[in-house]
């Protein structure tokens, strides 16, 4: 009985005060197409750089992931741009579409790996020993092994056991090993990454610099949340220097190579606000695009950590550490976008707009903040609310829980923006093949990856049926 006037006070209030909770919610103000170089072509269709994009998914299908080489040419150009403060290493994990690598490696970039297939296609696209981070929670021997006859740059010990195994391994092959040791600072991923105690870690540098098999090189530290201002830029550095303080303090070591990892925002995308997010749930109020002018870029964060690393290193009499960054959606977020188009509108107070993408191609949907585009018919008004849900038969599969759009049917087509992070590793065969990658290089349009089809995704299966 109790139970049921609660919800039902639940609901009463929802409905009387929900309404003016929701009014007094500011409205999103979408950010404008020019903003990752689209525009309303002669077709009055969205346009990208001479390229019809409702054409393009007739051409291709969809669901269809589109990177734009001119974007992520300047965003690694701009990367680059800050070379002589910071060395820049792309997180292999954000994005593994060789193609895409190969074009940040042509530019200079290195590559940070994470598991033992992304070392070996880094070495397949071929990235020199001396341009390979390799980080991660799961290294295997084969793969550490793999990686000391490479000569990587780095190979950053997750744990204090791992630390010794990396060494071991080194022994075996009579060669000595880059060794880097992840640490973690307060504000910072903590879990399984990293050695969380200063005093293991302090037993662990000990050990490393009595072991003639190793050269102990690196620290690493990652924070893991989202680094969009200056402010959280320097204070994350401080975390670090000072925690490195303490490490010198305890063994007198010093590193050659300071790792401060990745997390450095995408402009245009970002973690919705929890508050925002529920209220978007609830009541239907806007999600609101983020500032691209107030978020820290890459070269701006090597400037700024250079500076803030460099005044420490004075102050202690020592010479400054090579600083790494290893950006991800920073370098190739906002380079792609997803189109899909709709199948269906199941009607209702708030119509549900069924797409051929789901969680299944675009997870990150659900609790980042990626601009809806109308690609069929951007120049209408967007008035009407819908609740854009996948193909797949469950009812999490809704990627826009509340998104305003103009009037959809089955056909039009919408782009999701800021796809190259997390998008494309993230993507599963729950029941649909994945999609076709195309590279949009002014007018020429190029298959980076084919559409997965029902062979391939029965290619393992060890059946006389497939």
């Amino acid at each position: 009985m109790i139970g049921r006037l609660l919800r039902r006070g639940r609901a009463i209030a929802k409905e009387r005060i929900g309404p003016v909770i929701a009014r007094r919610q500011p409205t999103r103000t979408d950010l404008p197409l020019g903003t990752w170089g689209l525009e309303v072509g002669p077709t009055g269709t969205v346009w990208s750089d001479g390229v019809d994009l409702a054409a393009l998914a007739a051409e291709h299908g969809t669901p269809l992931h589109v990177v734009r080489a001119d974007r992520l040419d300047a965003n690694a150009s701009s990367a680059m741009a800050a070379s002589e403060s910071a060395d820049v290493f792309a997180s292999y994990k954000t994005n593994p579409v060789p193609a895409v690598l190969a074009r940040l490696h042509g530019h200079g970039i290195g590559a940070e790996v994470i598991s033992p297939y992304e070392l070996w296609l880094a070495m397949r696209l071929g990235v020199p020993g001396e341009r390979i981070i390799y980080n991660g929670p799961a290294k295997s021997p084969a793969s550490i092994r793999t990686a000391v006859r490479h000569g990587a740059l780095l190979i950053n010990a997750n744990s204090v056991s791992e630390a010794r195994l990396i060494a071991a391994i080194a022994a075996e092959e009579q060669r000595v090993v880059n060794l880097g040791l992840r640490i973690t600072v307060p504000g910072a991923w903590i879990a399984q990454f990293g050695v969380p105690d200063l005093g293991a870690a302090a037993d662990a540098v000990r050990t490393a610099l009595d072991d003639p098999w190793v050269a102990l090189r690196g620290l690493h530290v990652h924070r893991g949340l989202t680094i969009r201002s200056a402010a959280t830029m320097s204070a994350y550095v401080g975390a670090v220097l000072e925690r490195a303080a303490e490490l010198r303090a305890r063994t007198g070591w010093s590193p050659a190579i300071l790792d401060l990892g990745g997390s450095l925002a995408c402009p245009t995308s970002s973690s919705l606000p929890t508050r925002q997010h529920r209220l978007n749930r609830a009541l239907g109020s806007d999600l609101l695009p983020p500032d691209p002018a107030d978020c820290l870029r890459i070269a701006d964060a090597a400037r700024l950590a250079a500076a803030q690393v460099g005044r420490d290193a004075a102050a202690a009499g020592l010479a400054p550490p090579r600083i790494v960054l290893e950006p991800g959606r920073a370098l190739t977020g906002d380079t792609q976008f997803l189109l899909t188009s709709i199948i269906d509108i199941n009607d209702g107070p708030l119509p549900h707009a069924i797409a051929d993408a789901g969680i299944n191609v675009a997870e990150p949907v659900t609790s980042e903040y990626h601009q809806l585009i109308s690609v069929t018919s951007p120049g209408l008004p967007a008035t009407i609310p819908y609740r854009l849900a996948g193909p797949i038969c469950t009812p999490a599969d809704v990627l826009y829980q509340h998104w305003r759009l103009p009037q959809l049917a089955p056909g039009h087509v919408l782009a999701i923006m800021d796809a190259g992070a997390y998008f494309v590793p993230f993507s599963t065969t729950f029941s649909f093949p994945k999609p076709a990658i195309v590279l949009q290089d002014g007018p020429e349009v190029t298959v980076l990856r084919t559409r997965e089809t029902y062979e391939g995704m029965t290619s393992l299966d060890v059946h006389p049926s497939v």
